[in-house]
């Protein structure tokens, strides 16, 4: 069985790789897009039978899946009783 310290250092790890995560795309690389941009954006895909809906919900999907993995990375040990 894990004792307290290793669980806390491997739930730690996983905090930090979810920070890391979460750092991946700064403002000041991708700027935040303003309404004009997010108008034109649903115009351009719509007349080419996309919506920006599906790609966000695509994106967050992608996020939330990898943020999954690491949580479940983290307590496997711990799920499993050993």
């Amino acid at each position: 069985m894990m004792d307290k310290q290793d669980r806390l250092e491997r739930l730690e790890d996983a905090l930090h790789a979810i920070k890391r995560w979460s750092e991946a795309y700064p403002l000041a690389v991708f700027p935040e897009p303003d309404e004009a941009y997010l108008k034109h954006a649903h115009e351009v895909l719509t007349a080419n039978g996309m919506t920006l809906d599906r790609i966000s919900a695509y994106c967050m999907r992608h996020v939330v899946k990898r943020v999954g993995e690491l949580a479940r990375a983290a307590l496997r040990d711990e799920e499993a009783g050993t």
